[in-house]
């Protein structure tokens, strides 16, 4: 990816990666407005295990770090890790990872009279039309973003 040499197609070879670790938490089973309760025995959940939370489909997810502001208003910044699965078929107005003339772009996949055009989430950018001459490729629609504090 660092040489920017992608083609259609390449993410087979990109994703040749074996999960290895099964972890759980705790879920508390209370809904927290503000605050912590306290972690009595009442008040706990079956263990939470974030690789069935964040996955569907195992061997079709990869994650990426987002950069650029384009995505902004859907919630998505700079420095947040997008999830996404290579098995779902992009709908329109999901979020999808797409490979556009070599270069990766995180954008809204909007179908319209029979056009595709990948919609910024920021008024800053521009959407971009994909014409018939367009490299182009959907790697995988986004199916969460992780934040960090």
């Amino acid at each position: 990816m660092a040489n920017q040499t992608l083609r259609a197609g390449d993410i087979n070879e990109f994703l040749d990666v074996e999960a290895r670790t099964h972890i759980t938490v705790p879920l508390v089973g209370a809904n927290v407005a503000c605050g912590f309760p306290s972690p009595a025995d009442d008040y706990l959940d079956r263990p939470l295990d974030f690789n069935e939370l964040l996955i569907e489909n195992q061997a079709a997810t990869f994650a990426v770090r987002v950069s650029g502001e384009s995505m902004t208003g859907a919630g998505i910044f700079p420095g947040d890790i997008a999830v996404v699965d290579r098995a779902r078929t992009p709908a329109n107005n999901c979020i999808v990872l797409a490979l556009v003339e070599g270069e990766f772009t995180l954008k809204r996949y909007c179908v319209r009279s029979g056009r595709i055009i990948l919609q910024a989430e920021n008024k800053a950018f521009q959407d971009l039309l994909i014409e018939e001459h367009t490299s182009f490729e959907v790697w995988g629609v986004v199916t969460r973003s992780i934040r960090m504090f």
